[in-house]
């Protein structure tokens, strides 16, 4: 079970492109999968560095579809090298509730359900948007060892 807290955090640059999918987990992955690959390839092309991680931003909650913007986090005077599909954004700063999923992507969703559960317990509500950090690439390590940093802004 994962360790929730509320943490401070800090606003991050990152680009992204937009796509929305079923909520299929092959259809998921086919589909950050393409957005991660063509915001690294356009960064590539802009001699653009990544200052951290991949990323996956949410602002829209639907049961039969995901909303998301996929990316990798910069430094913020790179922002302005956006263009066409490839647009730049910040996460927000302030008071997000965080933890830490290890293992497969395709059961992040159980975390989600646990975080849900504790958020009502404590009193607050979740507010948009909600973002992942991959901390670690599912090419290098097991499934059971991907590291995924887990944010959700609090109303």
């Amino acid at each position: 079970m994962p360790e929730f807290e509320i943490i401070d955090v800090l606003e991050t640059p990152y680009l992204f492109v937009a796509k929305s999918c079923s909520m299929e987990p092959e259809d998921i992955s086919k589909n950050m999968g393409e957005a991660f690959q063509q915001v690294w390839g356009f960064m590539q092309g802009e001699g653009i560095q990544p200052a951290g991680g991949a990323l996956s931003v949410y602002y829209e909650y639907h049961p039969d579809k995901m909303v998301f913007r996929a990316g990798f986090t910069i430094a913020a005077e790179d922002m302005d090298k956006a263009k066409g599909e490839v647009e730049a954004g910040v996460t927000p700063a302030g008071e997000v509730l965080y933890f830490v999923h290890k293992g497969p992507y395709s059961t992040l969703r159980d975390d989600y359900g646990i975080m849900m559960e504790h958020i009502g317990k404590i009193g607050r509500e979740i507010a948009a948007p909600t973002w992942e950090v991959y901390l670690n690439d599912p090419s290098q390590v097991s499934e059971d060892e991907l590291l995924t940093d887990v944010f959700t802004a609090l109303k």
